[in-house]
């Protein structure tokens, strides 16, 4: 952790998660790398540790290895924001308008997945279901939504809906938006508290989770695999990479499919309670249209306002100061009355995106595999672990929607995203285009 300085900075500011205030990922407690495991898990995030617990339910002797603790890497990072996925409706609609319905339906059974773990392990992590609202940029933007819920509608049931512009006020205390979309059903949560949860429930059905083991190699043998952990060896019969952002070329297959980008957050210092009435009067999560995306809600106590977007720099002197001034900058666009408050945290982590933007999971030569999140993990995250647990369980007869999904890779790419300071560049223009 070091503090950080700056005009717009409190004197405290800090370069860690605004989570991690109250659950900030601890090693687990020295334990000998066992020589086998029936199971081996590699990624102590959303996903491994849903892993986990299914299988450890089902009996399964299971070890989960994680270089660093448990949750550090984007599950204790992100923007603690689930729901219903209808935003994967158009991509999914490539593969038809059945597949575009099982895909949005199992989105639901993925947050109802993620109340259920969060009840029955009795997970502390302020879970609560308060809605989003995705603002429009332009007028254009608002009545393409409302083409997009008419296709929507023709296919299946949907609960979202238009919200005008005079009356978003009620949404969010904003005149940049021109009216938008409401999705009652989406939810929020403390994403630290959430994996450190899982981490512990896993502990307690007996799952064995090792910090600090950085798995180097995956070596087939007879009966399944041999993984290097610095210089020692574990072997498994069964394995999962849960990696996502995190994986490098770890598993060649994945590095060619997985697109790492960093998404970053600042935490405003608290707000007096009336204020937050006025921004956020439903304290729903909250986002804007624009394709280079911004995304923002208020901290589970109600006190603060956490907004998030991509990064401005990645390496270099001042990286978090950059990053920091950039999405100010974006947060001032939508509530100007922020001018005086002082940023507390700064933070970024690593998402995992596709080339056709949808996640997967699957097995590739014997190693099992979930990821590909596209920056909206939680719920899919959690879901596509327990899935790909039951499939290593051999439950095949409520297969995903997404396990028959063809998972391609681009000419050229190999695990580093050259493309991507072009994409983003053409994203903006496109973005500016639309507001002109």
């Amino acid at each position: 952790m070091a503090l950080l300085t700056g005009p717009f900075f409190s004197e405290d500011a800090v370069d860690t998660p605004y989570w991690w205030e109250a659950a900030k990922p601890a090693p687990q407690a020295a334990a000998e790398l066992p020589a086998q495991s029936e199971v081996t898990i590699v990624g102590a995030g959303f996903t491994g540790l849903n892993a986990a617990l299914t299988l450890a339910r089902a009996g399964k002797q299971v070890t989960v290895l994680d270089a660093e603790a448990p949750g550090w890497g984007a599950s204790s990072r992100n923007g603690g924001m689930l729901g219903p996925g209808w935003a994967t409706f158009d991509t999914a609609m490539a593969y038809g308008p059945d597949k575009a319905r099982a895909i949005v339906e199992e989105s639901f059974l993925a947050l109802q997945h993620v109340k259920d773990v969060v009840a029955r392990e009795a997970i502390a992590c302020d879970l609560a279901v308060v809605g989003y609202f995705r603002g429009a940029m332009t007028p254009r933007i608002y009545e393409a939504m409302g083409r997009n819920l008419d296709r929507i509608g023709k296919v299946m049931p949907c609960d979202a809906y238009l919200v005008p512009r005079a009356e978003q006020q009620g949404e969010i205390g904003t005149e940049l938006y021109h009216g938008g979309l409401a999705m009652p059903g989406y939810a929020g949560l403390h994403p630290a508290r959430y994996v450190a949860g899982l981490a512990e429930a896993a502990r307690r059905l007996g799952v064995q989770i090792v910090s600090g083991a950085r798995v180097s190699a995956i070596s087939p043998q007879p009966g399944g695999f041999a993984l290097t952990v610095g210089q020692r060896k574990i072997a498994t019969k069964q394995l999962l990479v849960a990696t996502n952002g995190y994986g490098g070329a770890l598993l060649p297959f994945l590095q060619r499919r997985i697109i790492p980008i960093r998404s970053a957050l600042i935490a405003t210092g608290q707000l007096p309670a009336e204020v937050m009435d006025r921004l956020m009067p439903k304290r729903r999560m909250l986002a804007g249209s624009q394709r280079v995306v911004t995304y923002y809600r208020p901290s589970p106590d109600g006190t603060r306002i956490l907004f998030g977007g991509r990064v401005l720099k990645v390496n270099g002197e001042n990286v978090a100061h950059a990053n920091a001034a950039h999405l100010r900058k974006q947060m001032l666009q939508v509530f100007p009355e922020l001018d005086r408050t002082p940023i507390t945290h700064y933070w970024h982590g690593q998402t995992g995106f596709t080339f056709d933007k949808l996640p997967h999971l699957g097995e590739q030569e014997g190693v099992f595999y979930a990821c590909g999140y596209n920056g909206t993990g939680i719920a899919r995250a959690s879901w596509f672990g327990h899935k790909v647990a039951q499939r290593m369980l051999g439950h095949t007869e409520q297969p995903s929607a997404y396990a028959d999904l063809p998972f391609r890779s681009r000419p050229l790419y190999y695990g580093k995203p050259w493309f991507l300071p072009l994409a983003v560049l053409f994203y903006e223009m496109r973005d500016r285009w639309d507001q002109r």
